[in-house]
């Protein structure tokens, strides 16, 4: 599985890749060295395959690498890093 970041000014996706074919994405938006995750999504036939949790991984690294605090609006996010309890101190929850 590989990934691509596209970054679009304040605006980003992560794209998911098997092979050539794109296989999932998670959108985000940055403002004020806080990104938000607003939405992951994986196409059909690719659930359960561990997809969302490498886009996740992607955009968490990609933050981290930026100096930039995440706000997971995003549900699937949100339990990812519930279960990801070492990413807490650049977690901003709720507002």
């Amino acid at each position: 599985m590989e990934t691509k970041i596209i970054r679009n000014s304040n605006k980003g996706e992560v794209q998911a890749f098997d092979g050539e074919v794109q296989v999932g994405q998670i959108n985000f938006n940055i403002a004020d060295s806080l990104l938000s995750i607003e939405h992951t999504g994986v196409v059909e036939g690719f659930e359960r395959k561990g997809v969302a949790g490498i886009l996740v991984q992607a955009v968490t690294d990609y933050a981290m690498n930026n100096e930039l605090k995440i706000k997971p609006v995003c549900s699937y996010a949100q339990r990812w890093y519930k279960h990801n309890p070492q990413y807490k101190d650049i977690l901003i929850e709720g507002e």
